[in-house]
């Protein structure tokens, strides 16, 4: 996909991200991986679902902006939590995508002390597989980045406690359909939740399908076989 395809998409899945109340003021934050050790990533400005594709920048593997200018991005940073993204990149070759989002339901299952269960949702067990949790850190913080990165090698979908969720993919779109199963889940959890509790899915109907999802090769590389979810 060439950049003009991915600065127009990038700007399209902001927009799709604050329509689903995925984000909502500034929230939230998307990169995609070029060649040559390169990423396009969101700036640090509000309201991202205004963002237009001239805006978009580019960074190198430290985090730094390089290429060319354009005259409305000039004075843009990118955003403040790039480190995730790249620390991502850094332990998985094989994503090309990554989106970070504040989904409702999965942040208020962290502040009550709960996991988000792929395991409710047949299709969340399939393309998600088990969803990781990071231990909490400052926002923008360095250490942050640290603790997905020790989840992340091993999870597409990481929740981020009391903030919100970090999503890892072929690609953009395909890192942002993880995100909306994974709030399907979180919701499907937290109406469980208030029925009384989960009737877990037999162990066997779950190692079912995680073999599906490993015979249609959608596991992560480092992923183990897991019946829990």
């Amino acid at each position: 996909m060439n950049e003009k395809k991915l600065r127009e998409d990038m700007c399209e899945i902001a927009r799709m991200m604050y329509d689903k109340k995925l984000i909502c003021g500034p929230a939230g934050n998307i990169s995609a991986r070029l060649d040559n050790g390169l990423f396009l990533i969101t700036p640090s400005i509000f309201f991202k679902q205004k963002l237009t594709p001239d805006q978009l920048i580019i960074i190198n593997e430290m985090g730094e902006k390089v290429g060319p200018e354009t005259p409305v991005n000039r004075d843009l940073k990118p955003t403040s939590e790039t480190v995730m993204h790249l620390q991502s990149y850094r332990l998985r070759p094989d994503v090309m995508g990554i989106v970070h989002a504040h989904p409702s339901h999965c942040v208020a299952l962290t502040a009550a002390g709960k996991k988000v269960r792929s395991q409710v949702l047949t299709e969340a067990m399939l393309f998600l597989g088990e969803i990781g949790v990071a231990e909490y850190a400052m926002p923008t913080s360095e250490q942050l980045g640290e603790n997905v990165a020790v989840v992340i090698k091993k999870h597409d979908c990481v929740v981020l406690p009391y903030h919100g969720v970090i999503v890892a993919g072929r690609d953009m779109w395909d890192a942002y359909a993880k995100l909306e199963v994974m709030e399907q889940a979180a919701e499907i959890c937290c109406l469980v939740e208030s029925m009384g509790g989960e009737k877990p899915l037999a162990t066997k109907h779950v190692e079912d399908i995680m073999t599906l999802r490993s015979a249609w090769g959608l596991s992560v590389p480092d992923e183990k076989a897991n019946t829990t979810c």
